[in-house]
C-alpha cells in the first residue's frame, strides 16, 4: 500500500498556487520528487513500498529554507497464511489440513506479515471456531472461512473445505452395546465405522483424542467397528480406541463395551 503526503503552502493566510515543493525520502519509493501546488496550496506525494522498514518524508518548498519532515511510518510484509503449514495440535504434524477429520480436532495456522499482532475470525463458528492464537477447532462437517487481520489493517484468508468425512462421539461418557451406539448414530444422519483402518487413520492423523480439550478427561473412547456377515452370526464386533489405540475383536455386542463414535 502506499502512504500520501500533503503539503499545503501559504502566504499572508493565502494558498500559492504553482509552487513547486521537492520531496526526500529515507526509505521506499516516492512516485515522484517534484510536486506543484494546486489552486488550493496542496502538493501531494505517494510513497510505497515492497519490502518492510520505516521511513520519514520530507518536503521543501522552492525559494525557501526550511525543510519540514514528517513522523516516521513502517512498511511492513504483506500478510498470509500458508496453507500448506497447517499444524495438528495432537501429533505437532504439520503441512495442509487433513481431509479426514476428528470431530473437535484442532490445528493451528501460521500468519506471517503484518506488524505481527492479529485477529483471527470465522465465518462460521458452527462448522469451525477459531481462538486469538489461530488454533481452528473443528466443530461439524462443513465449510468456512477463517480470516486474519493484522494491527496495520492487512488482511488475508484460509478456506476450509468440507471433510470427506467427520468422526463424532455422540457420547464420550457412556458405553452402550453395539445396538444403541448404531441407533444413535442414525439418529445424527451418520454410521458406525465401516473398518478399524479408518479409525486407526484418524487416530495416525490426529493423534490421542483426549489431546484435545473436549476429549481431556476420557481415558478411552472406544468405538464400535460395523459388524461383518460372520461377526453378526457370532454376536460379536470388532472395537477401536480412539485414546489407547487399543484392538479387540469378538467383543460381544449386546454388552455395554464401548461409546457412540459415528463417522459422518
Amino acid at each position: 500500500d502506499a502512504i500520501t503526503y500533503t503539503v499545503r503552502v501559504m502566504k499572508e493566510g493565502a494558498p500559492v498556487v504553482d509552487q513547486k515543493v521537492t520531496f526526500s525520502k529515507d526509505f521506499g519509493t516516492l512516485n515522484k520528487t517534484e510536486a506543484t501546488t494546486d489552486q488550493n496550496g496542496y502538493a501531494t506525494v505517494k510513497l510505497s513500498s515492497n519490502t518492510p522498514g520505516k521511513a520519514i518524508v520530507s518536503a521543501k518548498v522552492s525559494g525557501v529554507g526550511t525543510e519540514v519532515k514528517a513522523t516516521t511510518v513502517e512498511f511492513f510484509a504483506p500478510l498470509s497464511i500458508d496453507g500448506d503449514k497447517v499444524t495438528v495440535i495432537g501429533t505437532g504434524i504439520t503441512g495442509a489440513l487433513p481431509k479426514n477429520w476428528l470431530q473437535y480436532g484442532q490445528v493451528k495456522l501460521q500468519a506471517t506479515g503484518g506488524n505481527g499482532k492479529y485477529t483471527w475470525k470465522s465465518s462460521n463458528t458452527k462448522i469451525a471456531s477459531v481462538d486469538n492464537s489461530g488454533v481452528i477447532t473443528l466443530n461439524e462437517k462443513g465449510s468456512a472461512t477463517i480470516t486474519v487481520v493484522s494491527g496495520d489493517n492487512q488482511s488475508a484468508t484460509y478456506t476450509i473445505n468440507a471433510p470427506g468425512s467427520i468422526v463424532i462421539a455422540v457420547d464420550k461418557n457412556t458405553r452402550v452395546t453395539y445396538f444403541d451406539a448404531e441407533n444413535k448414530c442414525k439418529t445424527n444422519s451418520a454410521n458406525l465405522a465401516q473398518s478399524k483402518e479408518l479409525l486407526a487413520n484418524i487416530y495416525s492423523t490426529w493423534g490421542a483424542a483426549n489431546k484435545y480439550p473436549y476429549y481431556s478427561g476420557s481415558k478411552s473412547l472406544t468405538a464400535w467397528i460395523k459388524q461383518s456377515s460372520s461377526e453378526q452370526s457370532s454376536g460379536v464386533s470388532s472395537t477401536y480406541d480412539l485414546v489407547t489405540k487399543n484392538q479387540l475383536i469378538n467383543v460381544g455386542v449386546n454388552n455395554k463395551n464401548a461409546f457412540s463414535v459415528c463417522v459422518k
